[in-house]
């Protein structure tokens, strides 16, 4: 289990809120220069970075640079980048063709809202932006530029997202075995999750030897993140994710609670959780709101 016993953690303590309304400032700061676009277009991307989302990515990205000391607020267009990936991801991820979902966080997704041709080019669009945001808002030199553009392209691209969730698409109905399931996971969820920790590190020029263990800190919270993230979608009796709750047990999709049950996930995600922790620790960085929202994860809701 973690340092602190589940039931003393607060969620509402554990997690940086102040960080969310400074993501979806800069979230929206960048849409509104979009000048030229048609105006469905435009809908449909306010309405998908609209979504209520607690921001994991962007804010783990912001929190890895607080942590060296730097100013954080430097890397809010790399954040939001990392932002416009995952939400691209969950577009598509909705999609009649791919999870076929009528809802996300409580309200009708894209393809419901706009059509499926639509959904699918915003998803496109919020990708392709997602590196103009960085080539024309990150103040960085070029060549750091270039490293934090190759993070972000490996993982989303066919050596990370893409292959978890072919693998999810794959195996839907069929049995998978331990190793490919995290393999499935680590790349469908953890990759973009480590690419927020190490862009920031990156950018904040932080030594390899630290830039290996925020790698390790975040990949262990990618893990966890996917774990709980399958465990309330399992428990869940409601529609509090905003999807119909035990999807995936219907859809016969591979998870750690199918495999392992819950309770043997949960502490699975606890042991990655302490992971992480102990590598942050050991660190010479302010490493508070890094623990902090480790341990979020074991006690969020959604």
């Amino acid at each position: 289990m973690s340092d602190i016993k589940i039931n003393d953690l607060n969620k509402n303590k554990l997690y940086p809120e102040f960080l969310i309304k400074e993501i979806n400032d800069g979230l929206r700061y960048y849409i509104k220069k979009y000048k030229r676009i048609p105006g469905i277009l435009r809908d449909a991307v306010e309405y998908s970075i609209e979504n209520s989302g607690k921001r994991f990515r962007p804010i783990l990205c912001l929190l890895t640079a607080k942590s060296t000391g730097k100013d954080y607020h430097t890397f809010l267009p790399t954040a939001c980048a990392i932002e416009f990936i995952h939400t691209y991801s969950l577009i598509h991820d909705d999609l009649p063709s791919m999870d076929n979902d009528d809802f996300r966080r409580g309200k009708p997704t894209c393809h419901k809202k706009f059509s499926e041709d639509i959904a699918i080019l915003t998803g496109d669009a919020l990708f392709a932006e997602a590196f103009s945001l960085i080539i024309k808002y990150q103040k960085a030199d070029t060549g750091t530029k270039v490293r934090v553009l190759e993070e972000i392209a490996g993982a989303s691209g066919i050596e990370g997202m893409v292959t978890g969730q072919v693998m999810d698409v794959y195996y839907t109905g069929k049995k998978m075995t331990s190793k490919e399931l995290e393999r499935m996971d680590n790349n469908k969820t953890g990759k973009l999750i480590t690419a927020s920790a190490r862009c920031a590190a990156i950018l904040c020029g932080t030594g390899n030897d630290y830039l290996k263990k925020f790698t390790e800190y975040a990949e262990n919270l990618g893990l966890a993140f996917q774990i709980t993230d399958d465990i309330l979608d399992v428990a869940t009796e409601s529609l509090t994710k905003g999807k119909k709750a035990g999807k995936i047990i219907l859809k016969k999709k591979n998870t750690y609670p199918e495999m392992w049950g819950i309770s043997r996930s949960k502490e699975i995600a606890a042991d990655k959780v302490n992971r992480a922790i102990a590598i942050v620790k050991s660190m010479d960085i302010d490493y508070e709101w890094l623990v902090n929202i480790a341990n979020f994860l074991l006690v969020r809701k959604a």
